[in-house]
Formats: structure tokens, C-alpha cells, sequence
């Protein structure tokens, strides 16, 4: 699937950026969260946001504004130190974007710093494998490259040598190199995927990073959470009794980042999905894109993914030829119901349903925001076809006849009104040669596509 903004996030993501050119123009120093649940986007959002720094230039001198160092903790947690992730994506950014700094000299100055940094981190990596193997790694490098057996010659100064020494004095010099680059640019630190990682080296990261960035000006970091899930692992691991009272020594505040809203591009981005079908078979003026944009509504933009990816396959299975694009509408609401809502193939033969208010035509899944969310929405559009006058048949049954235009909602109002065998309110009919004659039989098919959805996992 395309990367595609399918969640209309531009207006979050220009909030965000005003935010950040607020404290940059303050030179502030803050660490905020990012807080939504898995699968909304965050590193998506993350993705914009760093293009859109990257476009915002100084005016007067046409250099960038933002030092942005852009960290996946989840990425690189097989590192015990996730300083060692962070100051080799420090080097790269500085040998990379060389107008950054100009001068050479400063370039190898602050690269300098940051690779004798690595050097203490490596030091530091042995001592964890000498620990866990008993292998001193360091030492088989210097034999490696001295041919010497001595090769840990170096540590004799207890003192000066000493790993955890050497880390903090570290630590301090990345702190002033960090400062030092912020009376330039607005340091600015994107970190992803932090509740991906087991709780002990997420708050490793948080303690680094607040190490890092302490007592700084002009230094922003922004770290993309779901909190709820990162509490519990806090709480569970380290028998904290207020795990959210602990996250506020490194989180000054948090942003909460919803669902959002999907947008027309749903369509665009699931393109692979949609040319399995044919918009001229059946030939209706409703918007297409307003009913898939009504199918994903509340669906984070992970869960949507896959469930295309398992209509897709259904279809694929199943079918040879290109359906209408009513039948499209359909497998995508029936693999929402089936995965999402625990929808049932034998709800088809079970659940009586109302052909003449419309009310209840979708409410059988028992997950209110589907019930109050997505059925309303088709009720409304049930309630703009415009059926003949109802015909009163024996036993009070009540027929609606559907107009020859043809009708997206209309199409499918008339296969799911086929699935289902138990209609006590009434029925609805068409023309036998009318528009709606190239979907009275979609039903059949459906019901073979939610059987073969039941069998995938």
C-alpha cells in the first residue's frame, strides 16, 4: 500500500509545526509526547512532520532551521545503550548534510566529539558481552589489528579508564556538544516506537535522552507513545504504584492523536484493491469514496491495511472476473463487521431485519460504534433513494419497489436485504430489467466471500 495521508492529518500536522516554530523562536527546551494508540499513524505522522521541518528555512540566510535527529528505539533495541543509535544517527545526519556546517573544520570538530563518543559506547558493549560470554571482545580487536596479546594494555588506569567513568564524562561532552549545536539550530528529537520496546530499555531511552537534553536551551523532544500500553509495562515490570507520575521526569505534556478523519485519498491508496473492480457495470452517481470513507470511520490506519489485505485475498480466491463496484462496498463491509465486529455467516440466516424503516438493517453485530456510527450513515443514504409508494401485502406486509435510477446504497440495500432469509417488516423488490438487475444475485456470491472470510486468519 502507498504511503498516502488517507487521515487528513495536514491540520494536526501544521498545529505541530506552529508549536515548534513558537519554541524555537523562543529557544525553549521541552519533551513532549505524541500519545495514540497503536496503529493510528504516529510514525506516519512523524514522517510529515519531519519532511515539513526540513522545508521551513531561515528567511535571512536560507539555512536550515532544525537539527533533527530522527530515532526508532524499536529499531535499534538489540543495542542494551540506545546512545549507540543516537550518535550513529547524529554522525550520519552531520556527514551527510554538509551545509549544515559549512566550514570543515567545524564539521570535524563535532564529528570528532561524536565518534570518541562511539568509541566508549563500543567499550561499553564489550564489557555487556564479556559479562553475558565471558568473551572480551575489545581485546580480540586490538589483537585483530596489533597482533598483540596485550591488547587490553589500555585499561590499566582503573580510574581513568574505568567504563562507567568514561560514560559519564561521555555523556557530559555530547550534553555541551548538543548545546553548543542549539545556539545554531533547534535540536529537535524524533523518537518512535518507544512502546514497541520492553519496558526496562524504554526507560533507558527516556533516561538517556534526559540526560542528554538537560539544563539545554533551543532543544525539542518529541516522542511518539501509547501511553496506556507503556504505563502498564512500567508498572508491571517495576512495581511502580504511579507509573504516570514517573513518566512526567522526562514528559512535560502530551498531545493526544485520535484516528482521525479518513479522506478521499482512501480510495487512491487502496487503488490495488479497488481495480479489481468495474465502476461501469453498475452505474451510480453516489461517491464512492464517501462510503469507504463511512466503512474505515474509528479504524486506525493499521487495521485498515490488513483488512483490505484479507479482502483482497477473499476476492483473489474467489473471483476471476471484475464485480460491480456495489459488490466492492460489500466485501469491505463484511470483512469490517467480521474482524472488527465478530460478525457471524450465520447471522445471515438469524437475524430478522427491517426492510421498511431501515432501522436494524446493519445493527445485528452488537458493537455500538458500528451500530450508532456506520449504520446510521447508511440509513441516511437508505432514506435518500426515492422507492415507489409502498404496496400493502397480505398480513400487513409492506413492499418497497426501487426506482429505476440506479443507487450505490440502493445496491446495497438490495444485497444485504438477500443475504439475510428472515425479513418480517417487509420487502423490497425491482424491475426484472431494470438498473438493479446486475446486483440481485451479488447475494450468492457474498455469502461464499464471508464463508471463505471465516477461514482466514
Amino acid at each position: 500500500m502507498d504511503k498516502l495521508d488517507v487521515l487528513n492529518r495536514d491540520t494536526f500536522v501544521e498545529q505541530l509545526v506552529r508549536l515548534m516554530n513558537n519554541l524555537s523562536d523562543n529557544e525553549s527546551s521541552t519533551c513532549f509526547a505524541i500519545n495514540g494508540t497503536w496503529g493510528c499513524g504516529k510514525s506516519f505522522l512523524l514522517d510529515i512532520f519531519e519532511e515539513r521541518l526540513g522545508e521551513i528555512q531561515s528567511e535571512n540566510t536560507s539555512k536550515d532551521k532544525y537539527f533533527v535527529v530522527r530515532y526508532n528505539s524499536w529499531k535499534y533495541d538489540y543495542y542494551e545503550e540506545p546512545l549507540v543509535a543516537i550518535v550513529s544517527t547524529m554522525i550520519s545526519i552531520v556527514e551527510e548534510k554538509t551545509k549544515l556546517f559549512p566550514s570543515s573544520q567545524r564539521r570535524q570538530e563535532i564529528l570528532g566529539i561524536l565518534k570518541s563518543a562511539g568509541v566508549v559506547l563500543l567499550s561499553m558493549a564489550n564489557e555487556a558481552v564479556k559479562n553475558k560470554s565471558g568473551v572480551d571482545f575489545q581485546k580480540c580487536v586490538n589483537i585483530v589489528l596489533t597482533g598483540k596479546q596485550n591488547g587490553t594494555a589500555d585499561y590499566e588506569d582503573k580510574q581513568e579508564y574505568d567504563i562507567y567513568f568514561q560514560f559519564n564524562k561521555m555523556l557530559k561532552a555530547l550534553n555541551r556538544l548538543l548545546q553548543e549545536i542549539a545556539q545554531e539550530y533547534t535540536v529537535v528529537f524524533l523518537v518512535d516506537e518507544l512502546d514497541r520496546c520492553i519496558p526496562e530499555y524504554a526507560i533507558k531511552v527516556l533516561e538517556r535522552l534526559h540526560h542528554l537534553t538537560e539544563e539545554s536551551t533551543n532543544l525539542i523532544t518529541i516522542i511518539a507513545i501509547d501511553k496506556p500500553q507503556l504505563v502498564c509495562g512500567i508498572k508491571k515490570i517495576f512495581g511502580i504504584n504511579n507509573p504516570e507520575k514517573y513518566l512526567q521526569k522526562f514528559i512535560n505534556f502530551e498531545i493526544k492523536l485520535d484516528y482521525g478523519t479518513v479522506s478521499e485519498r482512501v480510495y487512491e491508496k487502496y487503488a490495488e484493491f479497488t481495480e479489481l473492480f468495474d465502476e461501469n457495470i453498475f452505474q451510480f452517481e453516489d461517491s464512492v469514496e464517501e462510503c469507504l470513507q463511512a466503512i474505515f470511520k474509528d479504524i486506525d490506519i493499521r487495521t485498515q491495511e490488513q483488512l483490505v489485505k484479507k479482502a483482497m485475498l477473499a476476492h483473489k480466491l474467489l473471483y476471476t472476473e471484475k464485480k460491480d463496484y456495489s459488490f466492492m462496498c460489500m466485501e469491505l463491509i463484511l470483512v469490517v463487521m467480521t474482524y472488527v465486529h465478530n460478525y457471524k455467516a450465520s447471522n445471515f440466516e438469524d437475524t430478522p431485519i427491517d426492510v421498511v424503516s431501515f432501522g436494524g438493517m446493519f445493527r445485528v453485530c452488537g458493537k455500538e460504534s458500528f451500530e450508532v456510527g456506520f449504520s446510521k450513515f447508511l440509513e441516511e443514504q437508505f432514506k435518500k433513494i426515492n422507492f415507489e409508494e409502498a404496496t400493502i401485502l397480505p398480513e400487513h406486509i409492506k413492499e418497497l419497489r426501487f426506482p429505476e435510477k440506479p443507487s450505490l446504497y440502493g445496491a446495497i440495500l438490495l444485497s444485504w436485504y438477500q443475504m439475510h432469509k428472515n425479513r418480517p417488516m417487509g420487502r423490497i423488490c425491482y424491475e426484472e430489467d431494470g438498473a438493479y438487475k446486475t446486483v440481485a444475485n451479488n447475494y450468492i456470491e457474498l455469502k461464499k466471500y464471508v464463508e471463505t472470510l471465516s477461514l482466514i486468519v
